[in-house]
């Protein structure tokens, strides 16, 4: 049976102890939120065995655990490593769900760890949005350092296939961060930039499933992912220039009324999607 301490109850971390419940499986869990509606909520549907509202008993809650698992945001995280981590011997094994991974690795790098990303989430966060089956099909990425065993490994990615994600990649910090910049963090911009059109308010009644499908994650929580993208800022900066350099083109070819161009740009963008359909 498996112990496992989560620290932060908001979407990530409350979807992993519904997640974790449902599966059924050997799992013991206790949590630490400084929320303490969280912490008696999740206390109440018996998702954990033991809560706590401040790090006053982290020292037992850290001997409790085989896994500790800390699902907030980068600073939190790093802040939490940092002062405690004297605490966490090697035995244990120290993950997180953080979206971004560089800074964590390099902060670890005397610990065993074994990051674990899944690439799942929803518009609205905190513990009153979570969900059992959040994680459900998604994509989970598992990032480890040398001092994990293959046997350390093997415990996040049941970990991950328990609360029901579907394909594990494994990764390393900067493929990660690097990865996550195109197809997560750019995501949000795009949406974000796309709901900040002047246009787009005076839209309704005129719109189609594309806008609605390219607009999804226009609704965003702004402290967490400001500081996802300042902690990706060098990938991330990059994926965007790469990406107004794509817009540029077709505006390009408009400006110049370019017909030919702009059927070269979509018969482009077609041959990529199908090669990609084929992986």
């Amino acid at each position: 049976m498996l112990k496992i301490t989560v620290i932060g109850l908001g979407l990530m971390g409350g979807s992993l102890v519904k997640a974790l419940k449902k599966s059924k499986k050997n799992y013991r869990i206790w949590a630490i939120d400084t929320n303490k509606k969280n912490i008696k909520s999740a206390l109440k549907d018996k998702y954990i065995e033991k809560g706590f509202y401040n790090y006053s008993n982290i020292k037992e809650v850290f001997e409790f655990a085989d896994i500790i698992m800390i699902c907030s945001i980068p600073s939190i995280a790093l802040n939490i490593i940092k002062k405690y981590k004297n605490l966490i011997d090697d035995k244990k094994i120290l993950s997180d769900f953080c979206g971004v991974k560089k800074d964590i690795f390099k902060a670890t790098s005397n610990k065993k760890y074994i990051g674990l990303h899944p690439m799942a989430g929803k518009e609205k966060g905190g513990y009153e949005n979570s969900t059992e089956s959040l994680f459900k099909n998604s994509n989970a990425i598992i990032v480890a350092n040398d001092k994990a065993k293959k046997e350390d490994i093997k415990k996040i990615e049941k970990l991950s296939k328990d609360i029901d994600c579907k394909k594990i990649i494994f990764s390393n910090a900067e493929k990660h961060d690097y990865m996550i910049a195109f197809t997560s963090q750019l995501m949000h911009i795009i949406a974000c930039s796309i709901v900040n059109h002047k246009q787009f308010l005076e839209s309704l009644g005129y719109e189609g499933n594309s806008l609605g499908d390219h607009t999804r994650v226009g609704t965003i929580d702004a402290d967490m992912w400001s500081e996802l993208f300042l902690y990706n800022s060098k990938y991330l900066s990059k994926s965007l220039s790469q990406y107004i350099n794509c817009l540029s083109d077709f505006k390009k070819a408009l400006n110049n009324k370019n017909i030919k161009e702009l059927k070269k740009l979509m018969i482009n963008s077609n041959k990529i999607k199908s090669e990609r359909l084929k992986k």
